[in-house]
């Protein structure tokens, strides 16, 4: 289900050790008392182990203190892109994250004693010095193929992999019945500021419904004032359900997010801004639009980090890539991450 390869620098035996588990990842200095790497290693065999079990194994004073360390449980495949990730990191040392709509580094950020995050659709790691540059996704295959077992090396990847005849000689299968992670806090990269061009398109909704056709706005018709917030025309509106719980007519233009901010236009009407919770900064700052444009409603993703994902009533989900729009039906719901999940609702006379 999974491989994992390493990576030794010329002449050298490896700055790391690496433990390779069925179920888990774990890395720790070379030169880690052995008891330690003992215990870890006779976990490699367990289907299923939590993530705070393989951390209580690894002392954080006295003698034989582990200054630096990370830790990797992978979760139970999902239907979508990649798996949810657990990741616990201290010290010098970076996780560099891969998921379908990119990749970032995770390290500690100087929180003491350590800090453990949550990524979801994950395809991919690497583990190593925070100094490295990050490879290419299309890289994370390096390495020569490692087994079960500890392992000496400066780098170590992981990527899934379609299954093959080596499955039972290759690393990290998933377990059948390991809880769902829970989200914990993480910094995230901000996400770029929108550009003026991102205010000035509409989408015109296409003869099928899951299509996405986007053109520029030739006609903007009579501006109101900048401060005061965008409304469609009366008649029948759509709606939306909020995570919580709270229902929104479509009678404006709205932008979630976790600090959402209205683009950079001059005389031109405002989005109404809903801010959402976001523990883990799954959610960009100004993740996504949701308007009607007449008898149609339409999502649009905001340059976000980690992506929108799409799910019809009828149909494949379908996930957005940054920039992206996509005419939707009601019953739809908008997954945005860390459980900020929007439901399109059918559309009633105001």
């Amino acid at each position: 289900m999974a491989r994992v390869g390493y990576g030794l620098a010329p002449g050298g035996s490896g700055e790391w050790t690496f433990v390779a588990g069925r179920a888990f990842l774990a890395a720790v200095p070379a030169g880690t008392f052995p008891g330690i790497v003992a215990k870890l290693s006779g976990l490699v065999a367990e289907p299923r182990i939590d993530i705070e079990s393989l951390v209580s194994l690894l002392p954080l004073a006295g003698e034989q203190a582990v200054a630096s360390f990370v830790v990797v449980v992978p979760g139970e495949p999902t239907d979508g892109d990649g798996i949810p990730v657990s990741v616990v990191a201290r010290g010098r040392v970076a996780v560099d994250v891969f998921s379908v709509g990119g990749s970032r580094r995770f390290t500690d950020r100087d929180i003491r004693p350590w800090l453990l995050a949550d990524f979801r659709s994950v395809i991919g790691l690497v583990i190593g010095s925070p100094l490295a540059a990050v490879v290419h996704a299309s890289r994370l295959d390096s390495g020569r193929t490692a087994e079960m077992g500890t392992i000496g090396a400066d780098t170590l990847f992981w990527s899934l992999s379609a299954p093959s005849a080596r499955d039972d000689d290759t690393i990290i299968r998933q377990p059948a019945a390991l809880p769902q992670p829970a989200a914990r806090p993480v910094p995230a990269p901000e996400t770029q500021p929108l550009s003026p061009a991102d205010a000035d398109t509409v989408v015109r909704p296409p003869q099928a419904a899951q299509d996405t056709v986007i053109i520029r706005r030739r006609d903007r018709g009579k501006r109101r004032p900048a401060a005061e917030p965008a409304e469609v025309t009366r008649g029948a509106h759509y709606g939306f359900r909020l995570p919580g719980g709270e229902e929104r007519r479509l009678d404006a233009v709205y932008f979630l997010g976790r600090r959402p901010r209205s683009p950079r236009i001059t005389g031109d009407l405002l989005p109404r801004l809903i801010t959402v919770s976001s523990p883990t900064s799954a959610v960009s700052a100004t993740h996504l639009e949701i308007r009607q444009e007449g008898d149609t409603v339409v999502v649009t993703d905001l340059n976000s980090t980690n992506g929108t994902v799409v799910n019809p009533p009828r149909g494949r989900r379908q996930r957005l890539g940054s920039g992206q729009s996509l005419v939707v039906a009601p019953g739809t719901t908008v997954d945005i991450g860390d459980g900020n999940i929007v439901e399109v609702l059918p559309s009633r006379e105001r």
